[in-house]
C-alpha cells in the first residue's frame, strides 16, 4: 500500500494521507470519485467532468476498493482547488463517524512508521 504525508500543507490542521484505492460515491452519481488525500477533517476529491459549487453539501460513502468503510456522511465543498480538484469538510459527524475516521486515519498512520522503519533497517 503506498502512502504519503503531506505536512506542509496545514490547511486542514490534521495529518492527512493518501491511500490507494480510495473513493467516495456521492449520493445521485453512478460512479465513485477518486479521494486524493483525505483526514479526520475532511478529504478532497477528483470531480473529473462533473461541477460542483463550493457551499454544497453532499452526502458520501466512503470506499475503499469495494468495501465500504463508512455509510451516509455529509461533506461540505469549502474549495475548488482546480484542475477538477474539490476541497470538503466534514459536517455533522455522529460519535460513531468521528470514532472510524480517527480509527482509519490511526491505522494508516501505524502502517507509515512501520514502512519507514523497514526502509530504515535496509
Amino acid at each position: 500500500m503506498d502512502l504519503s504525508y503531506e505536512s506542509s500543507n496545514k490547511a486542514r490542521g490534521a495529518f492527512r494521507t493518501s491511500v490507494p484505492g480510495l473513493a467516495i460515491r456521492i449520493k445521485g452519481y453512478p460512479d465513485p470519485f477518486s479521494v486524493k488525500d483525505f483526514s479526520v477533517n475532511g478529504l478532497a476529491f477528483t470531480s473529473g467532468k462533473d461541477v460542483f459549487e463550493v457551499g454544497t453539501p453532499l452526502e458520501v460513502d466512503l470506499l475503499l476498493g469495494s468495501k465500504e468503510i463508512l455509510l451516509g456522511i455529509t461533506l461540505e465543498i469549502v474549495r475548488d482547488i482546480g484542475k477538477g480538484l474539490m476541497g470538503c469538510i466534514f459536517i455533522g459527524l455522529d460519535k460513531y463517524q468521528e470514532a472510524r475516521l480517527d480509527k482509519l486515519v490511526l491505522e494508516i498512520q501505524k502502517r507509515m512508521i512501520l514502512l519507514r522503519k523497514k526502509k530504515g533497517a535496509s
